[in-house]
């Protein structure tokens, strides 16, 4: 079970959030799924997702039109980071 943390004047709380329940394991396939909850609360931003698996790159590329806010890649390889903004690249 997914949950969903909130915090508040130094206290944590723990949601579940049964919408996000999976029973796939890859966890590339599953960030794609959380990234389109994400996008759908009303308090949401944007999107960050920190990986440096270029599998997940191209699976948040090739979803990125059934998430609805803008959608960041922050990726590294040894000391070099970088942020691709994949709403723009797609």
């Amino acid at each position: 079970m997914c949950e969903l943390l909130t915090g508040n004047q130094g206290s944590v709380k723990s949601i579940p959030v049964p919408d996000l329940y999976s029973s796939h394991e890859e966890a590339d396939s599953r960030i794609t799924l959380h990234c389109m909850y994400a996008s759908q609360q009303p308090t949401t931003e944007r999107v960050i997702v920190r990986s440096p698996d270029s599998d997940v790159f191209l699976l948040l590329l090739s979803f990125s039109d059934a998430i609805s806010k803008p959608l960041i890649f922050d990726t590294s390889s040894g000391n070099n980071r970088r942020q691709l903004n994949i709403t723009d690249l797609a």
